[in-house]
């Protein structure tokens, strides 16, 4: 997805020095399954969408069959928005901290899976993540004429969805393209995610299920967690090492779930997504992070709060205090 939250886990880096002194062994993970879930409420998207072009899915089809269709339609659709709403944990022996993510996408225009953004779309994405020893706030804009990059001083509260901040940090520019982007953050928002999700790498799945109260399937796959993360792995590796400014050895991907939900159209309607990884920082302190994450999904440029051009304008605003556009009625 995102991936916006690499910079979120340097600041759990952090705050896990702080804690070192009571640390012990990285816990045991308990094994992720495939069991049956429920249709969790949508905050957006909640109808299903009208998408011209859409190939909607077949009861023929397998799970792993109509996450790729699904896939593709997503990057096909001239408009997207996604929602997240997670967690990460950092568990050093006893101790356990969490980072909470409050992240959204919005593209218009048609996406491009390879990630140049061949096809000219407009992007706004941002992140904040909050706990009660740090936080962070960032904003990125990608359109065919311009990149920009900002972010906030990270000691901000946060009410509601209201942000205080306690000053803005400049406007960066100095990138030639989305790859040039990508390089200097690793981090790329025209992108669905940063795993590679190939077929031969499911360990376990889930036949998928009809729900015809809502029109929707939904199934579960866990895919090999270091097959589907080589490239994402290196990725992260050098971002937290410049990021953090300590040595990141023994960085293992642990698990990687994803739990589905799609319209019968073949329309993503929400993903629940668990990653889990294991590193030793500065050579001594052993730690486990978990990724918890809803990702909600919408394709309506109506979507109330979720204005592209709204959103893109808020970047060069210097309001100490701020209010997130797409939060609002």
């Amino acid at each position: 997805m995102k991936k916006v939250l690499i910079s979120i886990v340097v600041i759990v880096m952090m705050v896990t020095v702080a804690l070192c002194a009571f640390a012990g062994c990285a816990p045991d993970l308990p094994p992720l399954t495939v069991d049956d879930f429920e249709i969790i409420e949508m905050n957006i998207g909640k109808e299903m969408p009208t998408v011209e072009g859409a190939t909607p899915l077949d009861s023929s089809m397998s799970s792993y069959e109509m996450l790729q269709t699904a896939v593709a339609n997503y990057y096909n659709a001239e408009y997207a928005i996604s929602q997240l709403l997670g967690s990460v944990v950092t568990s050093i022996g006893p101790i356990k901290v969490t980072q909470m993510v409050d992240a959204a996408k919005i593209r218009s225009g048609k996406g491009d899976a390879n990630g140049n953004n061949a096809n000219g779309a407009k992007y706004f994405a941002d992140s904040i993540s909050y706990s009660q020893f740090a936080s962070l706030y960032e904003k990125i804009v990608i359109t065919p004429d311009t990149i920009k990059y900002r972010n906030a001083d990270t000691k901000y509260r946060r009410r509601q969805d209201t942000v205080e901040i306690k000053s803005w940090n400049g406007i960066d520019t100095n990138f030639e393209d989305v790859a040039d982007f990508t390089a200097k953050k690793s981090n790329n928002p025209t992108i669905l995610w940063m795993y590679d999700l190939q077929e031969d790498f499911i360990q376990e799945k889930s036949d998928p299920k009809y729900d015809e109260a809502t029109k929707t399937y939904r199934f579960a796959i866990i895919f090999d967690p270091e097959k589907s993360t080589v490239e994402y792995k290196k990725t992260m590796q050098q971002q937290l090492e410049v990021n953090a400014g300590m040595k990141v050895e023994g960085l293992e991907f642990l698990q990687l779930r994803l739990r589905v939900v799609l319209w019968e159209n073949g329309m993503i309607r929400n993903m629940y997504i668990t990653e889990s990884y294991q590193m030793k920082l500065a050579g001594v302190i052993d730690s486990v992070i978990t990724l918890n994450s809803d990702v909600q999904y919408s394709f309506d440029p109506n979507e109330a709060g979720y204005d592209i051009d709204k959103n893109i304008a808020s970047i060069d605003s210097d309001d100490k205090t701020y209010t997130k556009p797409y939060t609002e009625a």
